[in-house]
């Protein structure tokens, strides 16, 4: 997983300098149309949100699966040890197609990157093909419609803005396509940001919030529940070490929802920013775009500072 971040991590970087490249030519004198420029101001808000979002998901799981498994330790004495109990908070396979879907935002601002520029990137072209393709197989499979029942939205929904944005995104397009590439991106973009959000949920009705809400509730039961099933023989830094760990668990649930909370803000901001941008497609200045591609950067730093403390508490337990 350390090797996927850090790859992840350097190919924003790559396409970041890329970015500066564009800007570069601009103040050069290279004939760049508001169109594009916001477009690659868009590319570098959205990609470095999209980075986040995706660590959002991954540390929510690793927290949880850590104090499940601290759970599974406790219960040895009563339930002994079964392989099988060891479960993700979001199983494999339901968590590669949330992954690939925001891989797939990533590889759309990165898109708009490219063709904004006045070159060719063909290592690009590579990925958004190879991307495309994988978009458009997703679209008939069983994660996808999984995602989709639990995020109450209709299967065929969720698979035909999958597909189209994977044909968008494997199509060959130049600079003056841009407006056309906005326009048919649109509607994917606001559904796949809809079906992720809708996921998310909240923590009184469903999704993930309310899934995760429920399994710390198990997990504080059952600490609870060994606290009192062995406090006789325990030392009191023993028991006092175990109650302390309630509070934590505790924090932990509070951690993870403000996380997928974030995350599930910073995907409207993503969709309402897309949405303006495409409306701009005639326009030399565009206030209302530079003001939501403001939020949604804002937006992305408030995610980065809640993930940056949820990550740190963490690492503190360990």
């Amino acid at each position: 997983m350390k090797r996927r971040v850090g790859t992840m991590r350097a190919r924003v970087v790559w396409r970041l300098s890329c970015l500066s490249m564009l800007s570069l030519s601009t103040l050069s004198g290279c004939a760049v149309s508001p169109l594009s420029q916001r477009a690659a101001t868009f590319s570098t808000a959205a990609s470095a949100t999209v980075v986040k979002m995706q660590s959002a998901y991954q540390l929510v799981e690793t927290t949880y699966e850590e104090a499940a498994m601290a759970s599974l330790v406790n219960q040895f004495d009563m339930k002994g040890f079964d392989p099988a109990s060891i479960q993700p908070f979001i199983p494999a396979a339901d968590m590669k197609a949330r992954t690939e879907l925001m891989s797939a935002l990533q590889q759309y601002a990165t898109l708009l990157a490219e063709v904004s520029g006045s070159s060719e990137v063909t290592e690009l072209d590579k990925e958004s093909e190879a991307l495309g393709t994988n978009l458009e197989a997703m679209a008939k499979d069983a994660p996808l419609t999984a995602l989709a029942k639990n995020a109450n939205m209709e299967s065929g929904v969720a698979s035909a803005a999958v597909d189209a944005l994977g044909r968008v995104l494997i199509e060959k397009r130049t600079a003056k396509e841009l407006p056309s590439i906005l326009e048919s991106a649109q509607k994917p973009i606001d559904t796949i940001c809809t079906l992720l959000g809708q996921d998310i949920g909240t923590p009184e009705g469903t999704g993930l919030r309310n899934e995760l809400r429920d399994k710390y509730v198990e997990l504080i039961a059952d600490q609870r529940t060994y606290i009192l099933a062995n406090e006789a023989k325990m030392s009191p830094d023993e028991k006092r070490t175990e109650i302390g760990k309630l509070p934590q668990l505790v924090t932990a649930e509070k951690q993870g929802d403000a996380t997928l909370e974030q995350t599930q803000k910073a995907l409207q901001q993503l969709a309402a920013t897309n949405d303006v941008l495409t409306q701009t497609k005639k326009d030399k200045d565009a206030p209302a775009f530079r003001a939501l591609v403001t939020q949604m950067v804002a937006q992305g730093q408030q995610l980065g500072a809640v993930y940056a403390a949820a990550s740190a508490a963490s690492a503190k337990k360990q």
